[in-house]
């Protein structure tokens, strides 16, 4: 009977610390960052090499995730971007465009780290300027996004630390493949949006 109820009790332990770490990343944080994109509109090789014709674009963001402290959450994000063809590719002048996003997501947490990971089927956004304007994109594959807590749980950074490629589909139907290197910072907002 005694090592029954130290059964008992060390699952509801259990299950309060998971539910706790999990309330510990709950809000809304506004975040900046940058990104830097290699495209091909054909594949990536093995190892990870672009086949031409293949651009490099780099951008700056800004945006609000919202952790809903169950494991999900949504975010909305607005890019700036500057692209440029690399050689031999000259099929478009180097541009600057911008546009908005969003998606949902879900997230898991440990001690003073986390994982985001997107949610397939929600990544989509809209080109506000830039000879795309006014197309719609989804956005398919990203790889898990990796982050750290302070000690206050009012500051997060998060970055990819393992490439992989992911699938970009614009609304008039071209699709590229991009590996990207991204960086976050993130600020807690005094109104936490979580609800």
């Amino acid at each position: 009977m005694q090592r029954l109820l130290m059964l008992s009790v060390s699952a509801v332990v259990t299950i309060y610390s998971a539910n706790a770490i999990a309330d510990s990343l709950k809000g809304a944080y506004a975040f900046t960052g940058s990104s830097v994109c290699l495209t091909t509109s054909t594949t990536f090789t093995t190892s990870q090499q672009a086949n031409p014709p293949a651009s490099i674009s780099t951008g700056s963001d800004e945006g609000i995730r919202i952790f809903k402290g169950n494991g999900n959450g949504t975010f909305t994000n607005r890019d700036t971007s500057v692209t440029a063809p690399l050689p031999p590719n000259t099929s478009f002048l180097p541009d600057a465009s911008s546009s908005e996003s969003s998606a949902s997501f879900t997230y898991t947490v440990t001690d003073d780290e986390f994982t985001l990971q997107n949610v397939a089927g929600t990544d989509k956004g809209t080109v506000l300027s830039g000879p795309r304007k006014g197309q719609t994109f989804t956005i398919e594959g990203l790889p898990p996004v990796t982050g750290l807590i302070s000690a206050n749980g009012h500051t997060l950074t998060t970055s990819i630390l393992t490439p992989g490629a992911e699938t970009i589909t614009y609304s008039n139907g071209q699709v590229f493949h991009r590996i990207c290197a991204r960086s976050r910072v993130y600020t807690k907002l005094d109104n936490d949006g979580a609800n």
